[in-house]
C-alpha cells in the first residue's frame, strides 16, 4: 500500500469518529484568516471560559489531520505508522461519547486550494471569524493569487447557517466584501466597524486602547506587543460579545494574556537585552508588523532584526522580500539575515550604510549574537519554520535558557 492511500484512509477514519463525537447542543467557532489565528484563540478562550466549558485546538492544530485530532483530543502520531495506529484504536473507543463542551473553537488552516471545503465536511460553524487575507502559500500546488486565497477561506462565511454570526476584519477589503447570509459584525482599527478600538499606546509593558461597543467604552489594557495583534483581540472580544458576554468582562479576561509562543513575547536576554520573540513563522505582513513594533519601542541599546526567509511565496518571493528589506533597514540599526531569500534583508541594510550580516543558520547566527549583544539592545527576531528555525536562535540568547525554554516554540521531543 502507497503511502497517499494509507494518508487517505487514515485522515477518511479520523473524519469519520470525529465526527461522531460533536454534539447538536455544541456550538463551533470557525476562525480563518493569513496571520493571527491562533492568537485570536488563545484571546478567544480566555474570554469564553469565563462563562462556557470550552475546547480548542491544541497549538496549530488547524490542519485536515488537526481539527479531527483536536475533535478526538488526540495528539499528531507524525510520520510514525505505529503511532497513528494507536490513535485510531483509542479514537474507535472515543467516538462513542460525545464531546460535553459548550463551546469549540476551531482555527481552520488554509493551504492549498480545496482545504476550507474538506474542513467544512467535518465541521459546521454557528460563528466565523476572518482576520485577514495576506500574501502567503503562494508556492507551487499551491494558490495563484491572494484573490483565491480570499475565495477559499472566505467559504467559512458564505456557508454559515442564516442564523449564524460573521465576524469579519472591516480594515481588511478581501474580508470587507465576502458575502454571507447570516448576520455580520465587524471589527476594526482604521476603518469605521461595530467593534472598534481608538486611542492605541504601544510600550515595551505592553498595549493600551479604548475599545467601543454599540454604546459602550472599556480601557483594554494587555501586556503584549504589536498594535496589530490588537485586530486578533477585537476579534476575540466580538467572539465573546455575540456569545452572550459583556464587553467589561470580555476586556477584563485579557488583562492578563499572553501572546502563544514565537508570536512577539518579550523575553529577557543575555547581558541585559531584550528579545521580541517571533520565531514561530513569518510572512511579509507578520514581518512588516513585527518591524513597525521594533520601531515604535523604546530603548538606550541598538535595534536589532534577525531575520528569516520568509516561506511559500513562490514567484513574488524575492519582490516581497525586496519590499520588507526597504522596512527592516528603516526600523533597526542592525539587519542579520538567515537562510535563502534573507541575503536581501542584508543587502538593503547595507546599501544605507547600516551594519548588517548573513548566515545560513539559525546556530551560525546565534553565535554572533552571542558576542555582540550589549546591555539594552532589543532584538527581533522572526523567520519561518521549515529550514529556518530561528526558535534555536533565541534559545541560545536567553538569560535562562532551561528556566524560560517553555516560552519558546516548537520544544517538544519531535522537533528537538
Amino acid at each position: 500500500m502507497s503511502k497517499k492511500i494509507a494518508r487517505n484512509i487514515v485522515l477518511k477514519l479520523l473524519n469519520f469518529l470525529a465526527k461522531k463525537r460533536i454534539s447538536k447542543k455544541t456550538e463551533i467557532i470557525g476562525i480563518t484568516g493569513s496571520v493571527g489565528k491562533t492568537t485570536t484563540k488563545e484571546a478567544a478562550i480566555k474570554i469564553l471560559s469565563t462563562k462556557f466549558k470550552t475546547h480548542a485546538n491544541k497549538k496549530s492544530f488547524n490542519s485536515e489531520f488537526g481539527v479531527p485530532l483536536t475533535l478526538l483530543q488526540e495528539n499528531s502520531g507524525h510520520s510514525s505508522p505505529g503511532a497513528w495506529l494507536k490513535i485510531l484504536v483509542k479514537s474507535f473507543s472515543k467516538a462513542f461519547s460525545k464531546l460535553h463542551f459548550e463551546k469549540i473553537i476551531l482555527e481552520l488552516g488554509v493551504d492549498s486550494p480545496g482545504d476550507m471545503s474538506k474542513l467544512l465536511e467535518l465541521v459546521q460553524p454557528k460563528i466565523g471569524v476572518v482576520l485577514a487575507i495576506k500574501p502567503v502559500h503562494l508556492a507551487e500546488g499551491q494558490f495563484k493569487s491572494v484573490r483565491d486565497i480570499a475565495k477559499e477561506k472566505g467559504l467559512l462565511i458564505n456557508k454559515l447557517p442564516p442564523k449564524g454570526v460573521a465576524i469579519l476584519n472591516a480594515d481588511d477589503p478581501f474580508v470587507a466584501e465576502m458575502k454571507t447570509t447570516a448576520k455580520k459584525i465587524t471589527f476594526g482599527i482604521k476603518n469605521s466597524a461595530d467593534l472598534q478600538a481608538r486611542n492605541i499606546t504601544e510600550t515595551i509593558d505592553g498595549l493600551t486602547a479604548q475599545i467601543s461597543w454599540q454604546n459602550q467604552n472599556e480601557k483594554l489594557v494587555a501586556p503584549i506587543l504589536g498594535k496589530h495583534n490588537l485586530t486578533s483581540l477585537l476579534a476575540a472580544i466580538a467572539i465573546g460579545l455575540v456569545s452572550g458576554i459583556e464587553l467589561k468582562e470580555c476586556v477584563k479576561a485579557l488583562a492578563s494574556f499572553r501572546l502563544p509562543p514565537g508570536r512577539l513575547n518579550l523575553l529577557e536576554g543575555i547581558n541585559g537585552s531584550k528579545i521580541i520573540d517571533g520565531s514561530y513563522n513569518a510572512n511579509p505582513a507578520s514581518v512588516s508588523a513585527a518591524l513597525e513594533t521594533l520601531k515604535n519601542l523604546e530603548t538606550s541599546g541598538k535595534k536589532i532584526a534577525v531575520l528569516g526567509q520568509m516561506n511559500e511565496l513562490g514567484t513574488e518571493s524575492k519582490h516581497l522580500h525586496n519590499k520588507v528589506a526597504e522596512i527592516a533597514a528603516n526600523a533597526a540599526d542592525e539587519v542579520i539575515g538567515v537562510f535563502g531569500d534573507a541575503v536581501i534583508f542584508t543587502k538593503k541594510a547595507q546599501k544605507v550604510n547600516k551594519p548588517a550580516k548573513f548566515f545560513e543558520t539559525a546556530e551560525e547566527a546565534s553565535k554572533y549574537l552571542k558576542n555582540n549583544i550589549q546591555t539594552n539592545d532589543l532584538v527581533l527576531i522572526k523567520g519561518s519554520q521549515n529550514n529556518v528555525r530561528l526558535e534555536k536562535c533565541v534559545k541560545k540568547i536567553l538569560l535562562n535558557p532551561t528556566k524560560d525554554s517553555y516560552l519558546l516554540c516548537r520544544q517538544e521531543k519531535e522537533w528537538l
